[in-house]
């Protein structure tokens, strides 16, 4: 990952959270555990450089990239709980309720959410605040990733099917890197026709990446080919961009490195 865009989120999300030393400081001591706990800011950057790639400022992108980094930890604390997928580690720490208390964790991670919007109401115009609020919660509620996370608990003790787990990625993993995506390019004011290839390439992005997790991991019913045909259908979606997607693409060739 570009580490200047890395820095630059970093910055923005230690200007938008509360400090630790803020009352409740059990609570804010979480959120800042849980945010700085050494993530790559994927999804985040792929916004900014889909804004980017789109004619927009990374600069104006930047609050929205943030927003979407809360969301991601937000997922992660709440998938690491107890009655979730029960991890006691994160990125080779403790979990944040193994760190904070399961009550904290929780509360933790609801701040987080509300955050978000909060940051995408305060830093955007009210036409394109709509807009983006729209697609995110459409992308993170029910009929997106907490869809994924309730079929995926749903089908734990049942054997998937390769239909069965396209799904739940697509649901739990894919629809956060396409809004990201997408989010990036309404920042800059790109057409219907960027919008929608910017989409298309986060959704497949997300995909090829549960599938390079998935084999990192050792988990059947996936291969390398299938992370291949999901990184090239997403390449296939920047021809609208032309040079400006250079960087995009880079990044899809990343994801597709994890596997070897």
């Amino acid at each position: 990952m570009k580490k200047p865009l890395k820095k630059l989120i970093d910055k923005s999300l230690d200007k938008f959270l509360p400090k630790a030393s803020a009352e409740p400081k059990a609570l804010h001591a979480a959120m800042r555990y849980s945010v700085f706990s050494g993530g790559k800011r994927i999804r985040p950057i792929v916004l900014l450089e889909c804004s980017r790639a789109c004619g927009g400022n990374v600069g104006n992108a930047a609050p929205a990239a943030s927003a979407i980094e809360l969301v991601h930890t937000y997922s992660l604390i709440h998938d690491d709980l107890p009655s979730m997928d029960d991890d006691d580690y994160r990125r080779g720490k403790p979990s944040c309720h193994k760190a904070f208390g399961e009550a904290n964790a929780i509360l933790a991670g609801d701040a987080l959410l509300t955050l978000s919007f909060n940051i995408i109401a305060k830093n955007y115009k009210p036409d394109v605040c709509a807009l983006i609020v729209k697609e995110l919660s459409q992308a993170i509620g029910a009929g997106g990733m907490l869809g994924g996370q309730a079929l995926d608990i749903e089908m734990s003790d049942k054997k998937k099917d390769k239909r069965t787990k396209i799904l739940i990625n697509r649901l739990k993993t894919a629809r956060l890197f396409e809004v990201s995506a997408k989010i990036g390019a309404i920042t800059a004011g790109a057409s219907a026709e960027k919008v929608a290839a910017m989409a298309k390439y986060g959704a497949c992005l997300g995909e090829a990446f549960q599938v390079t997790d998935d084999i990192i991991d050792g988990e059947k019913g996936f291969s390398v080919k299938d992370a291949e045909a999901a990184i090239r259908r997403s390449k296939e979606s920047l021809k609208v961009s032309g040079k400006p997607a250079e960087r995009l693409k880079e990044i899809a060739d990343s994801i597709l490195a994890r596997t070897e």
